[in-house]
């Protein structure tokens, strides 16, 4: 008791000797940091896929969001690769060839984890599709951490003339490395 009426007389004190048109004590302004995106290739794939189709994906991480209100289970697109166009590894730690590509379009709560025209061009897909399938293995630094992001470039429904000509020069199918 005896402490809490000092702390409440100490405060009054020192609220009553500010004067009355003025902040008590000026802070300097503090500039937010930039929250800047750098990223670095490690490898970048251009594809003729298959679609499989939507999944659902259950996240099993050990967190007290998971798994249903972490973001990271919902619906995920499941695409066979075909064949590579092209293919580059410019980074030491890039991915290889592939013969699957996985990317979750949306979580449980319907929010898109891919922008709106990928995400859209893929739900419209039925299962058996040939599509152009772009995507990229970046490392990315932005504000002092660092991680992959691997974002799909392109998904576009081909005919099955479009593929034959597109992969005509193309290598055969890959094995897993």
């Amino acid at each position: 008791m005896r402490t809490t009426t000092f702390a409440f007389l100490l405060t009054l004190a020192l609220t009553a000797a500010a004067p009355a048109n003025e902040p008590a004590a000026k802070q300097p302004a503090v500039k937010p940091a930039v929250s800047e995106k750098h990223r670095d290739l490690l490898s970048s794939h251009d594809t003729v896929a298959r679609f499989t189709g939507l999944q659902d994906h259950k996240c099993m991480g050990r967190t007290s969001l998971c798994p249903d209100r972490c973001g990271e289970s919902g619906k995920l697109a499941v695409f066979e690769i075909v064949k590579y166009v092209k293919y580059e590894k410019p980074g030491e730690y890039g991915d290889p060839k592939q013969e699957k590509f996985m990317v979750l379009v949306e979580d449980n709560m319907k929010n898109a984890k891919v922008p709106k025209a990928i995400r859209d061009a893929v739900i419209a897909l039925k299962p058996g599709d040939l599509v152009h399938l772009q995507w990229n293995h970046d490392y990315v630094t932005q504000a002092g951490s660092k991680f992959p992001e691997r974002p799909i470039k392109d998904v576009s429904p081909l005919t099955k003339e479009q593929a034959d000509k597109l992969t005509a020069e193309a290598p055969e199918k890959p094995k897993a490395e």
